[in-house]
């Protein structure tokens, strides 16, 4: 078969847990961070997930209440019938010298999308949460050396011991005691021991085979992003970034079409190879469905990595990437592009060294597994800023490790899409979203009121702390909204063993 046929195959296998998954998808970061409302209680809920599949998934959950009896979690899972999938509710056990802390372990067997179904049972209540996960193939756990040495010993000790095995099975077996067989019967047994070692080979053969047809599928299934072309355009007056989903199973009509996420259709984080800026834009689409056009931001000339938030009508959220080289010589000049009313929470920053937002206990670095915190203090003349909505979350982050291996948007409710939330829920199917389950400005006692007053008088935002395992340099890019002007500063930090 060909590359071509190969890819096609690799795409079109992609598309079976592409068409019904909701998890919103970052780059190099399997974690997922939840923190809402289970009922009436705040949680927060930390899963890490394992990055193959069957894999074993960690999930933690902390309870921000007391006197809770009990803590279950549950994977559910549909099919494309929409029947539910789901083994019995596993049991989350306290965590020894942690408070209201729980833990368990669940399997996850299959590709596809899975929500997390959190009870906790306080006296005769029942409080309950689902979390969207998503269950993808996005590595390769390779066997170490030793292993590998240690299992090949084991395989040749039984593949001659089986031989020796038959060969003295045929050639004695049949004697009395204390015969010893006639020079015909050891001829045969040797002819015997050639038609063993025949017979094993096959099967090992075949065996071998059939594990690279496993792998194979494995490795095809290996979580892809969709392709796409991005160009640079100008109408004599202005620049724009044009869009193109290129991929044959978008092409083919073999997925789902996109929805809006946060009201926006996507979301671009437009970020400088030196880190320095970064533009938070969100384009509009054109009458050809595959296109998608915004206004270019009031950057200089560069190269730019560009990271695009999309959400499918199944709720499946994913980031497309992109890199371009904004000049002259890669802007093409057309007079059929009309000029485009920027969206109003358009938002950049270039070079900013002012100092608004405060990152509070932040530190020089962290190492690797451990929980950062992110909560964060805004000011305006020396006293604490009024906060209100941006893009209806209380605060917007970018997070980007300086190779581009990693990329996480996180909001005050975690890393997970709010698109798909809504739908996953039961009672978004009734066309009723409860907008307690959103913690508004991340705070655990803040959902109901500053989702009335629509504001964070305080001037603090708080996202769920995150686990970045990979070392490296990193830079964090916070966002807030207050008295009308969107507020951006980064962040640098470095993950160390």
């Amino acid at each position: 078969m060909d590359k071509t046929g190969k890819t096609l195959i690799r795409k079109y296998i992609c598309s079976v847990f592409f068409l019904f998954s909701i998890l919103h998808a970052d780059i190099g970061h399997n974690n997922v961070v939840y923190e809402g409302m289970a009922g009436d209680i705040p949680i927060r809920v930390f899963v890490k997930l394992p990055g193959v599949v069957p894999g074993l998934a960690d999930v933690s959950i902390k309870v921000f209440a007391d006197d809770i009896n009990k803590v279950t979690i549950q994977p559910k899972k549909k099919d494309k019938d929409r029947k539910s999938k789901s083994p019995p509710a596993d049991i989350a056990d306290p965590v020894k010298g942690e408070k209201n802390m729980f833990s368990a372990q669940l399997w996850l067997m299959d590709f596809g999308s899975y929500s997390l179904d959190v009870r906790l049972y306080q006296n005769q209540n029942v409080h309950r949460s689902s979390i969207p996960v998503n269950s993808i193939a996005s590595k390769v756990i390779e066997m170490n050396q030793g292993t590998s040495i240690l299992l090949l010993v084991l395989c040749s000790l039984l593949f001659f011991g089986a031989i020796n095995i038959i060969r003295v099975a045929y050639k004695d077996s049949t004697e009395l005691p204390g015969n010893s067989p006639n020079h015909s019967k050891i001829i045969k047994s040797y002819i015997v021991t050639a038609l063993s070692l025949i017979i094993l080979s096959m099967i090992i053969y075949g065996g071998k085979n059939w594990w690279d047809k496993i792998d194979i599928a494995y490795q095809n299934n290996i979580f892809q992003t969709l392709e796409n072309n991005i160009q640079i355009l100008n109408n004599g007056k202005e620049s724009f970034i044009s869009i193109e989903i290129i991929d044959e199973l978008w092409k083919q009509n073999r997925m789902s079409d996109i929805i809006p996420d946060h009201g926006k259709i996507m979301h671009i984080y437009l970020i400088s190879d030196n880190y320095e800026i970064l533009a938070h834009v969100h384009p509009s689409r054109t009458e050809n469905d595959d296109i998608f056009i915004v206004k270019m931001p009031p950057v200089d000339f560069g190269t730019y990595y560009l990271f695009m938030d999309v959400t499918h009508a199944t709720g499946f959220s994913h980031t497309m990437t992109n890199k371009i080289e904004y000049n002259e010589e890669n802007t093409t000049f057309t007079e059929s592009i009309i000029d485009r009313e920027r969206d109003l929470d358009d938002a950049w920053v270039i070079n900013n060294e002012e100092n608004r937002i405060t990152w509070k206990n932040k530190k020089p670095f962290y190492k690797s597994g451990d929980d950062i915190d992110l909560e964060f203090q805004v000011m305006n003349n020396g006293k604490p800023a009024i906060l209100e909505p941006y893009i209806n979350m209380g605060g917007h982050a970018a997070l980007l490790k300086k190779d581009q291996t990693v990329f996480v948007h996180i909001h005050p409710i975690g890393t997970i899409s709010m698109a798909s939330q809504e739908m996953f829920q039961e009672n978004y199917i009734q066309d009723i979203v409860d907008q307690d389950d959103i913690c508004f400005f991340g705070f655990v006692n803040d959902s109901s009121e500053n989702f009335i007053n629509n504001i964070s008088p305080n001037g603090k935002v708080s996202f769920p702390a995150i686990k970045l395992e990979n070392t490296g340099e990193y830079g964090l890019w916070v966002q807030v909204k207050s008295s009308g002007e969107v507020i951006t500063q980064k962040f640098d930090f470095e993950i160390k063993l």
